[in-house]
């Protein structure tokens, strides 16, 4: 570790006294460490000195924490229709820059920006931990972004996009607190302020797009949530419990012309370890809103980011109320590695590669409410989906899944995806 920085280790579980725990307490703590995101490796291990006297030793490889890789927006619907039917035209690129040990101190700042047909550029400043305590973070955020590509409707659950210069202009300001009362226990109170503009092309085609019938929307907003994580790695857990609840405010009174919307829900996620080889995971998500006909920019959505049940890439399935589990059973094909592109290099962070892969057989289910469709046979009914896949595990918190599914629509297809499954 370079001279001068300070790298906190307030994760670790090992205390003075500590015997038949000791070393599932030094298994928790490199989890712990692991999930700072500070490192590529950790290794936390026990010397004896003599008798009862023991030493602990953690040896680390620190990331790189100036990173920058490219940004590939999609004009098309989704990634998966895209590489059905290429259009290099409707690409917009730009760059992602980040430093994540900013004064030693873990402070992380980040800048986005892309251009083409849609552009955008954002700045992101986060403190994980202020205070004597080191128990409350602090985040802000600032971006602009002006789209082409917009989805203002759908039939038969297929997307319907406008495709248009200045179709949708957005700012939004963002400030947040991250909170840790406990261990495993966390909080976020975010406040976030948005201005939303549409094209007259947008507006003609769908003139409740956004709230009130209006071509712009401004709101202040009030997002609240507390979680219980014991995940033993963030990126890909294998083992531990993710419980979540939730509550969103959209429009709170203080501004004129503001939305007035209310969201709920909870997020569970559970990790079980099997055998050697073999673990399960299961997740269960419940979004709720308390009116109904949302304006189509703020309803759920049951098919984009992280809120998916496998299979269904190619719909749009939006509404008031979202409900979906997802499940895995995994299997373990090659452990988690570290080879080295060159002699002497495992410890050098540029010169090896870290890699896992896991076979995945899978089973989801969801539900969306929107009592007010028409044309959408796949709203107001139960979806499920099976089928395998395969996931390639490596550093930086990257995960490429590759799948194949069979819907109750029914449709069956091979799909790509990136992030976590569950």
């Amino acid at each position: 570790m370079p001279p001068g920085k300070k790298i906190n280790f307030k994760d670790k579980r090992f205390f003075p006294g500590d015997s038949s725990e000791l070393r599932l307490r030094l298994k928790y703590s490199r989890e712990n460490i692991i999930n700072t995101r500070l490192f590529l490796t950790v290794n936390v291990t026990l010397e004896q000195i003599q008798d009862n006297d023991y030493k602990v030793l953690i040896g680390v490889t620190e990331r790189h924490y100036w990173w920058i890789f490219p940004i590939v927006k999609l004009e098309g619907p989704n990634f998966n229709e895209f590489i059905r039917d290429p259009k290099w035209s409707d690409l917009s690129m730009g760059l992602f820059f980040s430093h994540n040990n900013l004064w030693g101190r873990s402070h992380q700042a980040s800048v986005v920006a892309y251009a083409g047909k849609s552009y955008s550029f954002g700045l992101g400043y986060y403190i994980p931990w202020i205070g004597s305590g080191e128990k409350v973070g602090l985040l802000t955020g600032a971006r602009y972004t002006n789209l082409y590509t917009v989805e203002y409707g759908s039939l038969e659950n297929k997307k319907q996009n406008l495709f248009d210069y200045n179709s949708l202009q957005e700012v939004k300001l963002t400030a947040a607190l991250k909170l840790r009362p406990g261990l495993y226990n966390y909080s976020t109170i975010k406040l976030t302020g948005v201005y939303t503009q549409i094209s007259d092309s947008l507006f003609q085609l769908d003139s409740t797009f956004l709230a009130g019938k209006s071509k712009e929307n401004i709101s202040l907003g009030l997002y609240v949530d507390f979680y219980y994580d014991s995940r033993n790695n963030r990126s890909y857990p294998l083992e531990g419990a993710l419980l979540k609840v939730f509550v969103e405010k959209k429009g709170l009174g203080i501004l004129t012309r503001e939305l007035d919307l209310f969201y709920y829900g909870v997020d569970l996620h559970f990790y079980q370890k099997i055998s050697e080889r073999i673990y399960t995971a299961e997740m269960v998500k419940a979004v709720n809103s308390t009116g109904e006909n949302y304006p189509y920019y703020y309803q759920q959505n049951l098919t984009e980011n992280k809120n998916f049940i496998r299979g269904y890439d190619l719909y749009t399935i939006r509404g008031d109320q979202m409900y979906y589990f997802r499940s895995n059973i995994k299997y373990e094909i090659v452990k988690p590695s570290i080879r080295k592109a060159k002699k002497g290099g495992k410890k050098n962070k540029f010169k090896n590669l870290q890699y896992a892969f896991y076979l995945n057989i899978f089973g989801d289910a969801g539900y969306v409410t929107n009592k007010f469709t028409v044309d959408n046979p796949l709203n107001n009914r139960m979806l499920y989906s099976v089928g395998v896949g395969l996931d390639f595990v490596t550093y930086y918190d990257m995960v490429i899944r590759f799948e194949y599914a069979f819907t109750s629509v029914p449709s069956n297809g091979f799909f790509f995806g990136f992030g976590m499954p569950i």
